[in-house]
């Protein structure tokens, strides 16, 4: 039937039961590494939907229609397209970086936009001309913004605050209750959860938004640098059994800003390095007044979205 349903809607998109299809989509759309924000989105709703295929196609297929081995190739499918996906983004953002001098804002000197479809919001300001006054913005098409500290507002960096309707980041991660088989396994979790003090109260329901959210519309967040404490830290992980992911996943990155166009008379000259997109390394001061620099952010909250309760603020960790 899904053969059937590719056949007729001829998009010129690729077969995602077909694997020949698949790899040479992903590997022709990997060796394109010029592409700007607003292609990337157009390809990214293609993506979107051939890993809706794929997912649908695992939880409606019977045994006797797909193999076993057919199940890990489709599974293996969406985990490629997926980190393909975010990997167009940040090569995108790099190439924007790249040229983000020739779109300056006339009236503050650095540059910034939005560039939003169904599926994503995407945001970036770029600290060209690194005036303290210009240490806070407001992405106004999308209610996003941010206030940077004095060190920052000195600093060659970008912010990008991606905001994807869509949520990749939750099923990579596993749950608190994964690995308990049994009664015994759950006794021996809780037993343990009570005799180590540092593990943060969970509630036993409700929802929770990957990066931070707030049931008001507007959430005003600080952001600071966590010393590592001598003793050794339970980890504090939300249970995606016990709490449901809404709005999608925000990410929200420091840059660095790689070297601009220079104009030298008739000709336009930039050093390239060959990194990649780089996040800015920051370690947070202290103030006048000893407390931490804090990186404020304001983010507005999906229209689409109703919360019943105070939701968990959750953080996606990359190190596991």
């Amino acid at each position: 039937l899904l053969q059937w349903e590719h056949y007729l809607s001829c998009d010129g998109s690729p077969d995602p039961t077909v694997p020949q299809e698949m790899n040479t989509f992903m590997n022709l759309w990997r060796e394109d590494q010029d592409e700007g924000i607003q292609l990337v989105m157009e390809k990214g709703d293609v993506v979107l939907k051939l890993i809706e295929k794929l997912e649908f196609l695992l939880l409606e297929a019977s045994p006797n229609e797909i193999t076993e081995e057919q199940r890990v190739l489709y599974q293996e499918f969406i985990l490629q397209l997926q980190a393909l996906l975010h990997e167009k983004y940040n090569q995108a953002t790099q190439n924007l970086l790249k040229i983000a001098s020739m779109y300056e804002d006339s009236e503050t000197g650095n540059m910034h936009t939005v560039i939003k479809d169904k599926n994503a919001t995407f945001c970036i300001w770029v600290n060209l001309k690194k005036k303290p006054r210009f240490k806070n913005h407001v992405f106004q098409e999308a209610g996003h913004g941010f206030d940077l500290p004095k060190s920052l507002a000195l600093s060659s960096v970008a912010v990008r605050v991606l905001h994807t309707r869509y949520d990749h980041v939750s099923p990579l991660a596993a749950s608190l209750n994964e690995n308990s088989n049994n009664t015994d396994d759950k006794k021996e979790t809780e037993e343990e959860t009570e005799k180590n003090s540092d593990i943060v109260d969970e509630p036993s329901q409700g929802i929770w938004l990957f990066l931070m959210c707030s049931t008001t519309k507007v959430l005003m967040l600080s952001i600071l640098y966590e010393e590592p404490s001598g003793r050794e830290e339970a980890p504090k992980v939300v249970d995606l059994q016990q709490l449901v992911p809404v709005g999608g996943v925000y990410h929200i990155d420091a840059l660095q800003l790689p070297p601009q166009p220079q104009e030298v008379r008739d000709w336009s000259m930039v050093e390239l390095l060959d990194v990649g997109l780089e996040v800015y390394p920051y370690s947070p001061g202290e103030d006048e007044d000893g407390t931490q620099e804090a990186v404020q952010i304001t983010l507005r909250l999906p229209d689409n979205v109703i919360y019943f309760e105070v939701p968990v603020v959750a953080r996606w960790d990359p190190a596991g």
